[in-house]
């Protein structure tokens, strides 16, 4: 009688345990933002979560680097032009991306945009964890 205690108990926490892992929270967004960097956060987010935000403002002779740092997963990263339509209406959200990039791990990537505001959106491609940070600044 003793033993079957003992494993009830055993199993008991086993199944506490692996529940609490199945209700472990997702985040994915932006944890810093300003007209020049942004840092996404990922932790356990999972595949097609999306956000789109902004914006980043390049000037003449900048360029926009991106670096990962996931340990897990995997993050696309996109700049959308944000320029506003005629009336004053808001960006169109859905524009083609200027600059894409499907990141894992610590891959980065680099890239020289036009003067203007950019818009960011970010899908989680795998469930991810990590952040990913962009940066506008002069090219060197």
């Amino acid at each position: 009688m003793k033993k079957f205690t003992v494993l009830a108990v055993i199993l008991a926490l086993v199944l506490c345990a692996l529940t609490l892992t199945a209700c472990e929270k997702s985040e994915f967004g932006l944890i810093a933002s300003t007209e020049k960097h942004m840092t996404i956060n990922a932790r356990n987010a999972e595949k097609d979560d999306t956000f789109m935000l902004g914006t980043l403002e390049a000037g003449e002779g900048e360029q926009v680097t991106i670096v990962a740092d996931l340990k897990s997963g995997s993050i696309r990263v996109e700049l959308v032009a944000a320029e506003m339509q005629d009336g004053g209406q808001l960006p169109e959200t859905d524009g083609d991306a200027i600059i894409t990039a499907n990141l894992v791990r610590d891959e980065s990537a680099t890239g020289t945009l036009p003067a203007g505001s950019y818009l960011l959106r970010a899908t989680c491609l795998e469930k991810a964890t990590g952040t990913v940070e962009i940066d506008v600044q002069p090219v060197s």
